[in-house]
């Protein structure tokens, strides 16, 4: 005869806090702070990218035939990243890349990189996380169990890290 356990036996997995590094982007997230690339000599800012611009992505991958000119009007609407700019600004931009200044792929390649990054999914997570907290459906802790979490968690992770910080 096996003997299972009831359910409050359930090993409870800790929610760890996030490091420096995810709170930095969560900071570049809030704050919209841009990222600098250069095209050659040319600096452009780019920041956390529009619904509005992912959609102009999602349909220039989907519709155009030449791949090599893609590229160049992806990385337009990266740059650009705004609806006035790219319904005044797009056509020209992407032509000026492709036909005047003759970018190559290696030069528009930061560019893609940077705006891949800025697609701010992230903030949805976020956003879904403090969704579910404000259920009021949860169950609500005493402050003596939300103290002995903390220390738990607080005690973990000065465990698990020896880090010390010079200042």
């Amino acid at each position: 005869m096996v003997v299972v356990p009831p359910p409050f036996f359930k090993k409870i997995n800790m929610i760890k806090q996030p490091d420096i590094e995810a709170q930095k982007e969560l900071n570049s997230i809030i704050e919209n702070i841009p990222d600098i690339v250069y095209i050659r000599d040319k600096k452009y800012k780019i920041k956390w990218l529009h619904k509005g611009t992912i959609r102009k992505i999602t349909n220039i991958a989907l519709k155009e035939d030449n791949d090599d000119k893609a590229s160049y009007q992806v990385a337009a609407c990266i740059i650009l990243n705004g609806f006035l700019k790219l319904k005044l600004i797009y056509p020209f931009l992407w032509r000026w890349f492709y036909y005047v200044k003759q970018y190559t792929e290696a030069d528009l390649t930061q560019v893609l990189a940077v705006g891949k990054k800025k697609i701010p999914l992230q903030a949805y997570f976020v956003n879904t996380i403090l969704m579910t907290d404000m259920r009021d459906t949860m169950m609500m802790m005493t402050k003596k169990e939300v103290y002995t979490i903390r220390q738990e968690q607080s005690t973990a992770q000065a465990g698990s890290s020896p880090k010390t910080t010079a200042g």
